[in-house]
């Protein structure tokens, strides 16, 4: 199993993050493109590959948060098919394994007494943009050994729209799960059924320690179940310590040296 490290802010550069996970015995670093200094316009692929040759370190690649390439307006939705375009060729490029991802639950309509939200009203449009949107993955990805693994997230369990159209992104052998631990715990595990239903999928985590509505805490924190989440991937996984501080990924490495998970 690979252990990796995010783009903290505590960071300016890649390369402050290289000498950190270098420091800290990691394989990876998962690269934010929400942050302005990791867009692939703003990254050197060959830099990035000599820090792989020169350190070992390799990278992972989180989408940019607000994507929304199911957004109803044909302008918008196309930016967003341009921006998972580039970000593909780019992972591409530099031999990324994995492109972590959100779905975003789009515009709703607050009624009184209930939300609405437009994907499930609309559905049909929004499941032919999903459609849409996997064939332009697959088509750009080809025979490449890079899959696009789709997360879990705090701010709203999957929604029913969601999660009509997950069997059809699993369906794609270019798709699979990230398990958020933290987001899982915060909603009361209530998006655990889908991993329970495709334990096939899940390629990526995103592990970190959370108690309450709190997440991202170091392990040992809070209620997380380290050990049985690590549990569920396989030995060529890729497992992000998804923690906000340069203190709390030390805190975090120590941990799993503790109990002889890391070396």
């Amino acid at each position: 199993m690979k252990f990796g490290m995010p783009t903290l802010v505590e960071c300016r550069d890649i390369f402050e993050c290289a000498c950190v996970a270098e420091s800290n015995g990691l394989n990876f670093i998962e690269i934010n493109m929400s942050f302005p200094q990791y867009l692939p316009d703003a990254l050197d692929a060959e830099k990035l590959l000599e820090i792989t040759e020169k350190r070992g370190i390799s990278y992972t690649i989180h989408a940019d948060e607000m994507l929304n390439p199911f957004d109803f307006n044909d302008k918008v939705s196309k930016c967003y098919f341009d921006v998972m375009r580039d970000t593909i060729r780019f992972a591409k490029k530099i031999n990324v394994p994995v492109i972590n991802m959100h779905l975003l639950k789009g515009v709703y309509v607050t009624l009184p007494g209930k939300v609405i939200l437009l994907s499930d009203v609309y559905f049909e449009n929004y499941k032919e943009k999903v459609g849409q949107f996997i064939k332009m993955c697959e088509e750009e990805i080809g025979d490449a050994p890079l899959k696009i693994a789709i997360e879990n997230v705090d701010s709203n369990p999957f929604t029913e729209s969601q999660l009509k159209v997950l069997p059809m992104f699993l369906r794609s052998p270019v798709f699979g799960l990230t398990l958020d631990t933290g987001h899982e715990l915060c909603l009361n595990f209530t998006d655990s059924h889908v991993f329970d239903e495709y334990p096939e999928k899940l390629i990526h985590m995103h592990l970190h320690d959370a108690k309450g509505k709190s997440a991202h805490l170091p392990y040992g924190d809070g209620d997380v179940e380290v050990e049985k989440k690590l549990s569920m991937l396989n030995r060529g996984d890729t497992c992000l310590i998804e923690v906000k501080t340069i203190e709390g990924l030390e805190t975090s490495v120590k941990y799993l040296r503790e109990k002889g998970i890391m070396k």
